[in-house]
């Protein structure tokens, strides 16, 4: 029966995105951890084995899982630090000699 749920979970995640990568494992009472994870990080859903059971067959129940597994692909996403070029560091010239500094080559003429 376990190996069962591991099925159709694996073909949902799959369906999502190929390259995502995904954990079930049994946790306390009726339910399933599922971990999903991308380089970005990871995030996790629990799933009841009846959510499963009636996910075996395609239709709604098979697309409500679907889509919590994409709320946790997106919360991966949304907590990468977002780039603001704005708060990098100044970097300040050293006096190093460069191509403008007239410090590299021949000097022109």
């Amino acid at each position: 029966m376990a190996q069962e749920h591991q099925l159709i979970l694996g073909a949902i995640v799959r369906s999502i995105d190929k390259k995502l990568e995904w954990e079930a494992l049994s946790s306390q009472g009726d339910t399933v951890r599922l971990t999903v994870r991308q380089a970005g990080g990871e995030a996790s859903i629990d799933v009841t084995r009846s959510e499963v059971a009636a996910a075996s067959e395609p239709g709604a129940d098979r697309n409500r899982i679907r889509e919590r597994v994409k709320r946790a692909q997106k919360r991966i996403y949304d907590a990468k630090p977002a780039y603001m070029p704005w708060r990098l560091p100044k970097i300040e010239p050293i006096g190093a000699p460069g191509p403008r500094g007239g410090g590299w080559g021949a000097p022109r003429r």
